[in-house]
């Protein structure tokens, strides 16, 4: 669980960064539009700073920035020879609500869901913590396994993922 605010391209940073390494194999292309960047729109103290350090680590670790040329505009598909294909829709700290990002994400997710064999599986990433796994508790288990969705809770130092099927932790319980 983090305390630490991420911002979208932070989050994709750290699924990038901890889960899927260009230098272990995997080919990663993210998508980065203008609000991620702080461009437009009024933004918090700071995150253009943030933002332009995450674009940075993201291509130095090998990511290459820019819509995929044949999945497009699909936040993050990352793709390796023994692992297969990833495609995952991203959220981060915005001044939407929650409960909105969770369904834009899933929205996108099912418009490119074209795909469907054992080397295909579909994601989506949020920061870790307690509101954001509320978030996601809503999506019922039977549904991520028969959409091949994992779920990808992102820290500043580590990913936890949660394959399809498995129980996200409760922490409304104690």
């Amino acid at each position: 669980m983090s305390d630490v605010v991420l911002y979208q391209v932070e989050v994709k940073l750290g699924l990038v960064r901890h889960t899927f390494q260009p230098a272990s194999g995997w080919r990663v292309s993210v998508d980065v539009d203008g609000m991620e960047r702080a461009k437009g729109g009024r933004q918090p103290s700071g995150k253009v700073r943030r933002a332009a350090r995450a674009l940075r680590a993201l291509e130095d670790l090998g990511a290459t920035i820019g819509p995929h040329s044949l999945f497009g505009r699909v936040d993050v598909v990352a793709e390796h020879d023994k692992e297969g294909l990833r495609l995952v829709e991203v959220a981060g700290e915005s001044s939407q609500q929650k409960e909105k990002e969770l369904y834009s994400c899933l929205g996108q997710l099912l418009l490119v869901m074209k795909i469907w064999n054992d080397t295909v599986r579909y994601g989506v990433a949020v920061p870790d913590s307690r509101e954001w796994v509320r978030q996601l508790r809503k999506i019922p288990e039977v549904v991520a396994v028969r959409l091949n969705l994992d779920l990808y809770l992102v820290a500043s130092h580590g990913v936890t993922t949660v394959g399809a099927g498995n129980t996200l932790p409760n922490w409304e319980r104690g």
